[in-house]
């Protein structure tokens, strides 16, 4: 029996409707010709008098956090299925809301999708692809991207095998693409594109009047970040101080910044 603050409380039998007893390795109805029972504790969640009911009353639960049998949370649901109580559906969220609607994004086959861009009637369109110019988007990067973080992501390769590094952004037809602009070089007005080893300038070959402004991807053992790259460029510095690593493991935070003459990244 599920027992309330102030009374005992019966339970139904969801599929016999009589009553339900509840022992100590779960639920189990009290009709000899029934059969029906249901374990106190599935997938991470508390079988209790409310999802009883919900079964009872609906054949399935709304949608819940659960966890696997690693650990992992999902979204998931129960249903009354041949007398048993079984999950409707095996969904995995990640972290973030869609871009475009709001939606909540499930890890599919294809990539990482809105839960509106599904099913017969969708609302929606936006979806991560799961690789990307041969290249395998992880569930962090995704959740990143969903975050409104701009991270270098490295491992992209062309038809021709040539590796380049890039960064995923949004276009204008609200599509998921590659970007390697990231900046206005201030030394010299071009481009500054994510490089392999660096942030470049598009005119480092320029003849004649070459730009070598260049911000190393490492420095002092911390990965520059394109959000950190552009903030350099755009506004002379980095806005918060970064964690930095001497030689010998001593921490110190500086920001990164532009040296007067614009053509070199120093410290302050």
């Amino acid at each position: 029996m599920c027992k309330s603050e102030e009374q005992k409380e019966t339970v139904c039998c969801p599929v016999c409707g009589s009553t339900l007893e509840q022992e100590e390795g779960g639920w189990r109805c009290g009709h000899e010709g029934c059969g029906f029972s249901a374990p106190l504790m599935k997938y991470g969640v508390g079988i209790d008098c409310g999802i009883l009911r919900q079964l009872a009353t609906d054949g399935h639960t709304k949608s819940m956090d659960m966890t696997n049998r690693d650990g992992q949370p999902f979204k998931g649901a129960f249903v009354l299925r041949d007398g048993k109580v079984e999950m409707l559906s095996w969904v995995h969220y990640i972290s973030g809301q869609c871009p475009v609607c709001g939606g909540n994004i499930r890890r599919t086959s294809k990539g990482y999708r809105c839960e509106n861009a599904l099913g017969s009637h969708p609302t929606c369109s936006f979806m991560i692809p799961g690789i990307i110019c041969n290249r395998p988007i992880i569930e962090q990067e995704a959740s990143d991207f969903l975050h409104g973080h701009r991270v270098v992501l490295e491992g992209f390769a062309n038809n021709e095998w040539k590796m380049f590094s890039s960064t995923l952004v949004l276009d204008e037809n609200r599509q998921v693409k590659l970007e390697s602009r990231i900046a206005t070089c201030p030394h010299c007005g071009g481009d500054i594109h994510v490089g392999i080893k660096a942030f470049n300038c598009a005119n480092y070959k320029r003849e004649g009047q070459s730009c070598k402004f260049v911000i190393w991807n490492h420095i002092g053992g911390h990965r520059v970040t394109a959000d950190e790259a552009r903030e350099i460029c755009e506004l002379g510095a980095t806005q918060e101080a970064i964690e930095f690593y001497k030689e010998d493991g001593t921490v110190y935070y500086k920001r990164l910044a532009l040296s007067p003459e614009k053509d070199r990244i120093i410290m302050i």
